[in-house]
């Protein structure tokens, strides 16, 4: 006599049973996994990404808002640094040769916003990573300056909505980057936080 297998049946059910949320690193975040694709698929041609305030409140409230995510399909700093010889027109559309201080009031001075993209990263206690050839002999903790440099040219470009990040997000990040920086009430991020959240809106 044959017994039906249910094997196949159960695994389905378990897989239906697997959480939908995501956690994004460093930032404590929790999203619908529809909300953010992950940013190290190089192969993806958009990210569907929210707004610093509406990221914040579902961490906050541990579930998801009535908030409907946009693509994005903004660049990183890597893919920046390299524009000069890959994607010249793209920089500068940008506005590649910005100064830094510029754009954000303040920080790196005399730096470009393209020359804050090759500037070392740098760990909590502001010890240096092995410096790169020819970058400028100052450093970027978590490079928070190479991403906020990488989202002024994505939202330049219009690869990510205003609606999302707009610039005046921008410079408030790089403002409150000692840890005072609040998306939403009762959160606060500091650098590294900032960056986590910068890099779901790239990722390209």
């Amino acid at each position: 006599m044959n017994v039906p297998d249910h094997s196949a049946d159960t695994s389905v059910q378990e897989k239906r049973r697997l959480p939908r949320r995501r956690f994004i690193r460093g930032v404590g975040i929790a999203v619908p996994a529809t909300a953010i694709m992950t940013v190290q698929s190089t192969s993806a041609l958009a990210a569907q990404c929210l707004a610093p305030s509406a990221t914040a409140s579902i961490a906050l409230l541990k579930s998801r808002i009535d908030r409907e995510p946009l693509s994005c399909f903004g660049r990183t700093p890597g893919f920046w640094g390299n524009a000069e010889k890959t994607h010249p027109a793209d920089l500068a559309a940008a506005g590649g040769d910005k100064l830094f201080s510029a754009v954000f009031g303040s920080g790196f001075d005399g730096l470009t916003l393209l020359q804050v993209m090759g500037l070392t990263g740098g760990n909590p206690d502001g010890a240096t990573k092995e410096k790169k050839k020819d970058s400028p002999a100052a450093v970027d903790p978590y490079q928070l300056g190479a991403h906020l440099s990488a989202a002024y040219f994505n939202l330049k470009r219009g690869w990510v909505p205003e609606t999302v990040l707009g610039l005046q997000d921008l410079i408030d990040m790089w403002d409150g980057r000692s840890g005072t920086y609040t998306p939403t009430a009762n959160v606060q991020w500091g650098a590294e936080n900032i960056v986590a959240y910068l890099k779901t809106t790239m990722p390209l």
